[in-house]
């Protein structure tokens, strides 16, 4: 357990994931791919795990790190490491976020306000001779609104009563499509000038979190869902603005007609009625005109405005700044905080229990092993390595934290992951030694095997399989394993398989292909070549799953 002020200060740190973070997250992520197809996993190994022992173990004190703080320490210092290996501040993808969203966010307020107070002035031009339009200027800047916010609340409750995400929003679609070309077409953030390979690892970075699925489809919808209130808030001050100087700076006069015969009665009675949510307040004065002021406002073309009352004239418009406000304004606000709730709780929903998350804190707190046999060179030990001598002949050199007392072997080999299903073909199932393939589950992903299931050789029938996993109840669908040769290319049958489980399963369960060379007699367990495992992923990558990991079980000395 973590101590009160460990605890408290992990809390904060998981209320400062934002965007950005998660852009820069997956920036590195992407980094991290291609340094492993490069020099493999245990140069990733070795980075992060130094990365912890020098940065992050000191705050742990010897606690259970929360995993999310973790992660976000991680993100820290691999922007600190990235921000020297530039030679100053790094140019990511979070940062041109923050950046480019402040602007939008400027940019939008200051438009909105020209546009409504523009609009709402060219409406209340007065020339002496004919009044402002009541009509017109309450259809044009009340109803119109006021409609949209319907169509928009309609859309709103139309997907939660069919069951629908927010992903299935037009709206962020257009964002999620957009959103690659808009963050490149910039030339102010010097993009023109950056090296292809960083440029590709920006474009894999957005495409990782729009792939994501619902586990980051949403937030960027609540960005762009927060600029249109901003822009509906900011118009309507415009419009209030312009109004209000108007009406201090000029005698104006404001009547209603219509083609339609209507009654003044009907006109007042429609009045009040749109008055009330703010009538109970307010005096009948100041709310709404009288029938009497609504009567005597009235004009008709052939008899001009001559006849007409000026303070008639001048009762309309507390009418219309009390509708614009109670209508237009005040709805905005309130969508605004909903959005900014929405927005903190899409944000709270992120696993952080996806493949990278899980293989970023295994290698983060779980040292390097390395195995070597008694003819090579007996190098001394790294400081963080001890070496257990099993009764076959080999010596495997196990990475600890450094420590006065030497820890068991069951420490070094912690499942910080959690526990997995096995899934082992006939024809490996009895060549499968469980506790192997633990120990060797354990130090490539960090998991321990809860249980191994034999499945049909050729995968014709998954059936069974299927129904064992919870006839499609992805609450019951542990995190998978399938052990797999990777000296054998995959068959259609075997991706076939992929994709039924991924159906059954939740779409964020962890699916691990795990591959292994050609067995020797006396093991099953041997490294896979770099173009078997080439092909392996070449294969599967068409299946589009951001969740599905294709990697060696034994890596390659």
């Amino acid at each position: 357990m973590l101590s009160p002020q460990l605890s408290t200060f992990h809390y904060l740190m998981k209320q400062l994931w934002r965007i950005p973070d998660f852009l820069d997250l997956e920036y590195f992520f992407v980094q991290d791919q291609k340094l492993a197809e490069e020099e493999g996993e245990s140069a990733l190994r070795d980075r992060d795990r130094a990365l912890y022992l020098e940065e992050i173990d000191e705050e742990v004190g010897g606690a259970e790190p929360d995993r999310e703080w973790l992660i976000y320490r991680w993100l820290q210092a691999r922007r600190r490491m990235e921000n020297q290996a530039q030679g100053g501040q790094a140019l990511l993808p979070g940062r041109m976020w923050y950046e480019l969203y402040g602007l939008f966010w400027s940019l939008f307020s200051f438009l909105a306000v020209a546009a409504g107070a523009g609009l709402a002035y060219s409406f209340l031009s007065y020339s002496g001779r004919q009044p402002v339009n009541v009509s017109s200027f309450f259809l044009f800047f009340v109803g119109l609104q006021t409609l949209f916010l319907v169509a928009l609340l309609t859309a709103g409750m139309y997907r939660k009563i069919r069951g629908l995400d927010l992903r299935s929003s037009l709206l962020l679609t257009l964002v999620n499509s957009g959103l690659n070309s808009l963050l490149f077409k910039i030339r102010k953030y010097g993009l023109d000038s950056m090296e292809a390979g960083r440029r590709e690892q920006f474009t894999a970075a957005l495409g990782a979190v729009r792939a994501r699925g619902k586990g980051y489809g949403a937030i960027f919808f609540w960005p762009l869902f927060l600029l249109f209130q901003l822009f509906g808030i900011a118009f309507n001050f415009g419009v209030l603005g312009s109004i209000l100087v108007k009406v201090a700076s000029a005698d104006l006069a404001f009547g209603w007609q219509s083609t339609i015969q209507l009654s003044s009665e009907f006109v007042s009675t429609l009045v009040q009625w749109l008055a009330l949510p703010w009538s109970w307040l307010l005096s009948a004065s100041t709310s709404y005109p009288s029938l009497a002021q609504i009567e005597g406002s009235r004009m008709i073309l052939k008899e001009g405005i001559y006849h007409l009352a000026s303070e008639d004239l001048a009762s309309w418009w507390p009418f219309l700044c009390l509708a614009i406000f109670c209508y237009c304004l005040l709805p905005r606000l309130l969508l605004f905080v909903a959005g900014t709730v929405g927005r903190k709780r899409s944000l709270a929903r992120i696993s952080f229990r996806r493949v990278d998350h899980n293989q970023l804190v295994h290698r983060l707190l779980t040292p390097r092993l390395e195995t070597r046999t008694y003819d090579e060179p007996q190098s001394p030990a790294p400081a963080d390595v001890i070496s257990v001598v099993p009764e076959d002949g080999l010596a495997e050199t196990a990475p600890v934290a450094v420590d006065e007392e030497e820890p068991s072997v069951a420490a070094v080999t912690a499942a910080v992951n959690g526990t997995l299903l096995a899934l082992v073909p006939d024809e490996l199932f009895d060549d499968c030694n469980f506790q192997e393939l633990e120990r060797y589950c354990q130090q490539a992903f960090g998991y321990a095997v809860g249980e191994m299931i034999r499945i049909n050789e050729e995968y014709s029938d998954s059936r069974a399989l299927l129904l064992r996993l919870g006839e499609g109840q992805a609450s019951a669908c542990p995190p998978l394993l399938i052990l797999q040769e990777a000296w054998q290319p995959p068959i259609r049958e075997m991706l076939r398989l992929l994709q039924e489980l991924r159906e059954t399963c939740d779409q964020e369960t962890h699916i691990i292909v795990a591959l292994v060379g050609r067995p020797r007699p006396e093991t099953l367990f041997t490294p896979v070549s770099d173009s078997d495992l080439h092909i392996w992923r070449q294969k599967t990558a068409p299946l589009g799953d951001p969740c599905l990991q294709v990697s060696p079980l034994l890596e390659k000395q």
